[in-house]
């Protein structure tokens, strides 16, 4: 008699795997696209509109984003809008074969991409619950990050190094790729219909008006995305003046730039993994304080730090505390909601970005003004400020 194995592969974990290599297209073709703009222009407040310019739609459009997902299949969408990354990114990439980029098109294609982005990741976020129990929702936080952090060890390195063999075009095609990659694996999924809620038919401003009434009434979800929000505008300052300082005023190579953004990652992998082991029960909400905390710490010492090995450590220890944060954060995310609503709570939380495309501009004209290395030190002032208005907050009861 043949034995017959069958191995029960969690529907999450087609999507995680996607994602996952998706994340590292993304990635990698943003750090290629920061080391060629600086290169091109030697400005960090260049670099900043930049980023400032790909944040610009997810304020707009990330709540819209979260009104559909609540009412639409999330899996045919998250499909639809990845074939779409991919035929946009594939096109410019194309485009750019045999010549050099210019600003203008940079702008364009971020902001394209961008507003396709913010449409994309409410949706992911609310699709996780529908494909797990929702006793696992910690677990599934931890999961999704430990996917990322992943991508966040592995994309460094290889655009660190990929920069002295390829040029800009190749990375943009390769980012079109790994769209197409996600779109394959989504449609791998099954999910189970009865975990679908069905939501009434209404008009897009009671749909928003009762997603912003129910995220304010809940405090828990209020004051985790606000702080976070708050302490963005800070940690965004690395964004904009870490290759600046790497580049041009420890005058390191693009490999040494790879490196310090790996151990970031490293760090980032291990914060997540490590709240995913000793599986926190209770006091969780002085955790995300105090990782903010230390997180500001370790950013004022960068300016003490001179040499390649102690900047990737620091930079190892600001990952690893950021990333406990993060989350605990997701986690209430996950958890909190009831599936009603989960998707526009989702939206909100991304719309809370809008002070971080501020910080990318407001931290590439500090950059202009000051050494990136006093920058990034001021950052670390006002996390610490953000991580002390913490304890006057309902979070910190949250267990």
């Amino acid at each position: 008699m043949k034995a017959s194995f069958k191995v029960n592969i969690p529907p999450v974990f087609y999507l995680w795997v996607g994602q996952g290599i998706s994340s590292i297209g993304s990635m990698v073709y943003n750090i290629a696209l920061a080391w060629y703009v600086m290169k091109q222009t030697g400005s960090p407040l260049v670099m900043g509109t930049v980023l400032l310019v790909g944040m610009v739609p997810k304020i707009v459009l990330s709540i819209i984003a979260g009104i559909v997902g609540d009412k639409v299949s999330k899996k045919k969408f998250l499909i639809i809008v990845d074939l779409l990354r991919f035929t946009l990114t594939t096109a410019w990439g194309i485009s750019l074969i045999g010549r050099t980029f210019n600003l203008v098109e940079v702008y364009i294609f971020t902001f394209s991409l961008s507003m396709v982005d913010a449409v994309f990741n409410p949706v992911y976020g609310a699709l996780i619950p529908e494909l797990i129990k929702k006793d696992n929702a910690t677990w599934a936080a931890s999961i999704n990050q430990m996917v990322f952090r992943t991508a966040t060890i592995l994309a460094p390195s290889v655009a660190g190094f990929a920069i002295m063999l390829l040029n800009f075009s190749q990375f943009v095609l390769f980012n079109g790729i790994t769209f197409l990659v996600g779109a394959l694996f989504t449609s791998l999924l099954r999910i189970n219909a009865k975990l679908i809620v069905k939501i009434k038919k209404s008009n897009l401003f009671s749909d928003l008006k009762n997603g912003l009434v129910y995220f304010w009434g809940h405090k828990l979800l209020f004051w985790s995305v606000f702080l976070i929000t708050l302490a963005n505008i800070a940690v965004v300052s690395y964004n904009v003046n870490l290759v600046n300082l790497i580049q041009n005023e420890l005058q390191f190579s693009s490999s040494d730039y790879g490196v310090v953004l790996t151990f970031y990652s490293l760090g980032s992998f291990l914060g997540t993994m490590t709240l995913g082991v000793i599986k926190l029960k209770s006091r969780r909400g002085y955790v995300y304080i105090v990782s903010l905390l230390l997180g500001g710490l370790f950013y004022i010492w960068i300016p003490f730090i001179q040499g390649i090995i102690f900047l990737s450590l620091i930079f190892f220890f600001i990952g690893f505390v950021f990333a406990i944060t993060s989350t605990i954060s997701t986690a209430i995310l996950f958890a909190v909601p009831s599936e009603e609503f989960r998707s526009r709570v989702l939206g909100i939380a991304s719309i809370s970005s809008l002070l971080s495309p501020l910080g990318f501009l407001i931290w590439g004209a500090i950059g202009s003004y000051v050494s990136s290395a006093a920058a990034l030190c001021l950052a670390g002032g006002i996390i610490l400020i953000v991580g002390f208005i913490g304890f006057r907050t309902p979070i910190r009861t949250y267990n």
